[in-house]
């Protein structure tokens, strides 16, 4: 008893000093949905705005937005402090809890600036959680904040989709991973993605695929590969690869045309086509949502698709889940 007495004491002490500190709980709620605390009226402006800003339509067979929203006083804040993805709409004026937490978070000058100047937006990782995204978007009155939505509006949605799918990856690890399948991935292929607890593999080593699958609900990630026969990429043509190879390897299914769009994009600091769209297979009737990317590395082209089948559920938090996967793509062979 004496020593646990003693090692309590020591640390606490530690604890005075910074260490010892207490593990961060994993953040809550699911990785589409938007809890905004603000401490300006609901029917403001800058509040329309920001729904609007982060409303947009996701392909999925049903009509889905990007983020779902949750709206709350600053009364609330206490306790949602570890919402998934948690934004701070303050007009720094008034003080009040929320202005109170800004200050804490950020420190006296950047609080400064955001107070004394025509505010801003700051974007924190693992603020008050394990998987958290916090958006601080500020300024030193009400009028400020409807004008940093107007203007900074799609800056603010990029840089927050894109860390809200890296702190989907701090949290998609948490029951486990399959080291053991990775390494072997990377020996066997010369690329890799980290495999989290619950997902299978299956290899078609001549046709160059590999699939990630796992059930309840249905989420397939394959990666396809083979040389750089072009200096560039071309849309068209991965669309017509992404229709052949899922017909052969899901069971004829097919890509809804109408509801299917391509667009250039960067996948890990790569130049790369995004295919965005709906899948159907007329043999089982099913759909649903996918995403795919198609790049260069290496002197390989790559191919990383993705599919949900989740029917009566959310699909974009899935959608997202998959991404984060997917963001963990290394190709490790060494450059010729």
């Amino acid at each position: 008893m004496r020593n646990l007495i003693l090692a309590s004491l020591a640390c606490l002490f530690v604890l005075s000093i910074g260490g010892c500190s207490p593990r961060q709980l994993p953040a809550l709620g699911p990785a589409n949905q938007l809890t905004i605390v603000t401490n300006v009226r609901f029917e403001d402006e800058s509040v329309g705005l920001l729904q609007a800003t982060f409303a947009k339509d996701v392909v999925t067979v049903d009509e889905e937005k990007a983020y779902a929203f949750e709206l709350l006083s600053p009364r609330e804040l206490t306790k949602h402090r570890n919402s998934r993805n948690l934004l701070l709409l303050a007009d720094l004026s008034r003080e009040d809890s929320v202005t109170r937490k800004i200050r804490r978070l950020l420190g006296k000058s950047e609080f400064d600036r955001l107070s004394e100047g025509a505010g801003g937006y700051v974007v924190l990782r693992n603020a008050e959680a394990l998987g958290q995204t916090l958006v601080i978007v500020a300024g030193p009155d009400s009028k400020s904040l409807a004008k940093i939505v107007r203007t900074k509006g799609e800056q603010l949605f990029a840089e927050v989709d894109s860390m809200v799918i890296e702190r989907t990856v701090d949290v998609l690890y948490l029951h486990g991973e399959q080291d053991a399948l990775s390494r072997y991935l990377s020996s066997k292929y010369g690329w890799t993605v980290r495999i989290p607890k619950g997902f299978r593999v299956a290899e078609d080593e001549p046709g160059r695929l590999v699939k990630l699958v796992a059930d309840e609900p249905a989420r397939l990630l394959f990666v396809h590969w083979g040389p750089a026969e072009k200096t560039a990429l071309d849309a068209r043509d991965c669309l017509e690869l992404r229709s052949r190879l899922v017909w052969a390897y899901y069971d004829e299914d097919v890509i809804e045309r109408s509801m299917t769009h391509t667009r250039e994009t960067v996948f890990q600091g790569r130049k790369a086509v995004r295919i965005q769209g709906v899948w159907q297979n007329e043999k089982h009737v099913i759909g649903g949502p996918f995403f795919t990317f198609c790049f260069h590395e290496k002197g390989r082209f790559y191919m990383i698709d993705c599919v949900v089948f989740a029917p009566g559920m959310d699909k974009a938090s899935f959608l997202k889940q998959l991404e984060a996967l997917a963001s963990t793509f290394r190709d490790e062979r060494k450059s010729s």
